[in-house]
């Protein structure tokens, strides 16, 4: 569980600093067009900028419990070879 916590805890400090990291240009964005944020969430450059957010956002999140997994075979496996 100590193990799951910190990975949990890992990623989340690595989807913050990806969102930051991704946001700055579309903030810079929003701010020097001076129009509707409905009109600029529609353009393609930003509907681009939101779909490569959520699907690097659902691998991030996708991999924390496929790295627990393995990580608990293999040291499931490794505990039995002692035995």
């Amino acid at each position: 569980m100590r193990i799951g916590r910190d990975h949990i805890s890992s990623t989340v400090n690595t989807l913050f600093l990806a969102y930051a990291g991704a946001a700055l240009p579309l903030l810079l964005l929003f701010t020097e067009a001076g129009q509707q944020v409905g009109d600029l969430v529609t353009r393609e450059l930003v509907a681009t900028e939101v779909v490569r957010a959520l699907v690097g956002s659902i691998g991030l999140v996708a991999s924390v419990p496929i790295s627990t997994w393995l990580a608990a075979v293999v040291v499931s496996e490794g505990s039995h070879d002692r035995g």
